[in-house]
């Protein structure tokens, strides 16, 4: 599965030559055609006032992006209910719950005081935000007009801050947030499944903010590009620029924190199973690790034991220190039989201009 995938991912990035490999595009370019149309034909009735949205008691904030893979949803999600919460607002998140067993139902992860559900019941991302937000109410369910009228005539928010909902076109948003990777924006600029594109970069005008993520990493003329793009296709939308900052590690048998610095001039092997397993790694050698290897999965993923063990023999056959892994696959570490230290890489999205930042959401909220 994995191989057949990494084979897929290099075919729509154009990393493979030959006959068969321009076949396969071609007839993926035309599936996205027929996705596109799709999409189009799906979303007729909401233009014509057929069918309506499903409108919630009381403002919805989505967090979302156009493309599959990460741009640092959840962590943006984790930034902005920590902002709303210092002023003072009744928060509440809505999560699908990915790969969770509530996914397809309707739960409630964390009422605010106390964590309900574990990561496997509950979805990683959804874990997370509940482990890492303990005074956030968090709800999962693929359906959020359920979720949310659960979660309004349980706690009663003043907001509803909805984390990866933007193609939930049956639920409205009153401030759509979408996260644009600043070196890849479209990715290679097709809808799925020819790429990576959830629908396509027109749609950009949907957003009532933009937030540019990755910047410090990527040229500034890449920036620029990206900027330009984004202002041409959604012209007076507010953009904002965000960035993961790390803030800690955590060794995951006996909880021990530890300061950044621990990583300067370490020989480490980074494991993830993340959207951009290449952000994780860049930010450990900025660090100042030495990244040896890096053991990629499935976004997702949960990384059974045998496959821990197996990335630990490996690595310490390379020689290294300790094995780092992503705070989100942290929650889901299934405990192994591995000799070096596992330590769980913390980070939080930093805003440009928080204050800022914050004041276009509230003035967007109040239909400014």
């Amino acid at each position: 599965m994995k191989d057949a995938e990494a084979y897929f991912l290099a075919i729509i990035k154009d990393e493979r030559k030959g006959f068969l490999a321009s076949l396969l595009r071609t007839v993926l370019a035309g599936l996205s055609s027929v996705y596109v149309a799709g999409l189009k034909l799906f979303l007729l009735p909401y233009a014509l006032g057929i069918r309506k949205q499903t409108r919630l008691p009381c403002p919805v904030i989505c967090v979302g992006n156009l493309t599959t893979g990460g741009t640092g949803k959840t962590p943006t999600t984790q930034t902005l209910c920590r902002l709303l919460t210092a002023q003072g607002k009744r928060v509440v998140i809505l999560n699908r719950g990915y790969g969770g067993k509530n996914e397809y139902g309707c739960a409630i992860v964390s009422d605010g005081k106390t964590v309900l559900l574990n990561a496997e019941q509950a979805g990683d991302e959804a874990y997370l935000l509940a482990d890492t937000l303990p005074d956030i109410p968090v709800v999962v369910g693929k359906d959020r007009r359920v979720t949310g009228k659960l979660a309004y005539e349980t706690f009663q928010p003043d907001i509803i801050v909805l984390d990866d909902g933007m193609q939930f076109w049956q639920l409205h948003k009153d401030v759509l947030i979408v996260l644009l990777n600043a070196a890849e924006p479209f990715d290679n600029g097709y809808p799925f499944p020819r790429g990576l594109l959830r629908e396509p970069p027109s749609h950009l005008r949907r957003a009532g903010i933009i937030l540019l993520t990755g910047t410090v990493h990527t040229a500034p003329e890449t920036v620029a590009q990206t900027r330009e793009r984004a202002r041409k296709l959604a012209s007076n939308t507010p953009i904002y620029e965000g960035n993961l900052s790390p803030v800690g590690l955590t060794d995951l048998r006996d909880k021990t924190q530890y300061k950044l610095g621990w990583l300067e001039g370490r020989s480490v092997a980074a494991l993830s199973a993340i959207g951009n397993p290449a952000g994780f790694t860049a930010l450990l050698t900025e660090l100042g690790a030495e990244v040896k290897a890096a053991y990629t999965f499935r976004d997702h993923q949960a990384v059974t034991a045998a496959e821990w063990e197996t990335a630990c023999k490996d690595a310490q056959g390379l020689g290294v220190s300790d094995i780092v892994t992503t705070e989100k696959d942290a929650v889901k570490f299934p405990g192994a039989d591995c000799d070096l230290p596992i330590m769980a890489l913390s980070v939080r999205m930093q805003i440009e201009n928080e204050a800022e930042f914050l004041g276009t959401v509230q003035g967007l909220l109040n239909g400014g």
